[in-house]
């Protein structure tokens, strides 16, 4: 009964999608475009269901939360992360995520959201806002996004594929058009937006901002750089190079050019994103397919696997 469960993802259709997650990955989205498929996920916002195996069909909260020693490697009542795809054919909304205390007083005890960035596909001069401009305080913060004038403080940075960038609570920042993103993040859907273009939906409505909210949530002293910076080492089978490590997640990429063997303690889940390619997912009892748009959850006493074939992955765990 413990196997890499594949995901069934959940889409969100966001004025701002396009239609790459079915035109690269072949996902079967609802209508002509997405915006994310959340990919691995156990937040009630969007279950996740399960693809494979025994489990299938049942919501990967409930095979996990019945019985999550096995599964997580400890007696939990929260799963701690999450994982999408966003394909962003539009501008995303200018937005900041609160911290843990802070959503926890604001927010009914939702999470906060650290997250991080990897792009999977960028168009030309694609780029994204990270940060504040320096100088940028709350009062000045606050008023720019009240008259429309928040532009002019947004840290505005090129974006290409590869590139990676870690977000902590209190980060301001937004995705730009043309890019294809996969997010791993803190299970949250807690999001404070200050400025989203001055849109309107089909019947002419304005979307909510939180300005207050943001404001308070804001960490004014981050540095405005966001790039990771970690070296590319070589393993037997292909190269790994850390993401981001904090104390919510660590993600690892991986190009396989082989087979690469994945060893793990018995107390931690993973998370698997194919990004590029395709191969073979190989554990005690069996073997799974794995190609480029798939995601995998490895429960906490699955402690050795390996992939086979020329591919591109995401490694996500606590």
């Amino acid at each position: 009964m413990i196997y890499p469960l594949k995901t069934v993802p959940v889409f969100k259709q966001y004025l701002w999608g396009g239609d790459t997650l079915k035109t690269k990955f072949k996902k079967d989205i609802p209508g002509s475009f997405a915006a994310e498929s959340w990919e691995v996920s156990c937040h009630d916002d969007g279950l996740c269901t399960v693809a494979n195996g025994i489990f299938k069909g049942k919501t990967l909260k409930e095979v996990i939360f019945s019985d999550t020693k096995n599964m997580l490697g400890k007696e939990t009542d929260i799963f701690p992360l999450l994982v999408k795809f966003l394909d962003a054919k539009d501008k995303l909304s200018v937005q900041v995520h609160p911290d843990n205390a802070f959503a926890a007083k604001h927010e009914n005890g939702e999470l906060g959201k650290t997250e991080m960035w990897y792009v999977i596909d960028a168009k030309p001069g694609a780029v994204l806002v990270y940060g504040l401009k320096e100088g940028t305080d709350s009062k000045t913060f606050c008023e720019s996004a009240q008259n429309g004038t928040l532009e002019q403080h947004l840290n505005f940075v090129p974006a290409k594929k590869g590139d990676a960038f870690f977000i902590p609570s209190g980060t301001v920042h937004a995705i730009c058009d043309g890019l294809l993103i996969a997010e791993i993040q803190q299970s949250s859907n807690t999001t404070y937006r200050v400025y989203d273009y001055n849109r309107t939906d089909k019947d002419g409505n304005k979307r909510e901002l939180h300005i207050e909210k943001a404001v308070m949530a804001t960490d004014y002293s981050a540095s405005p750089l966001g790039q990771a910076c970690y070296d590319v080492e070589d393993v037997p089978g292909g190269r790994m190079k850390t993401l981001a490590k904090c104390e919510y997640f660590t993600v690892i990429k991986y190009d396989i050019e082989t087979e690469v063997l994945f060893s793990k303690p018995d107390t931690r889940f993973e998370m698997l994103v194919c990004t590029e390619g395709k191969g073979t997912l190989v554990y005690d009892g069996g073997t799974e397919e794995i190609k480029a748009g798939d995601s995998f959850f490895i429960p906490a006493t699955m402690k050795n696997y390996s992939i086979n074939g020329f591919c591109e992955i995401l490694r996500s765990f606590e």
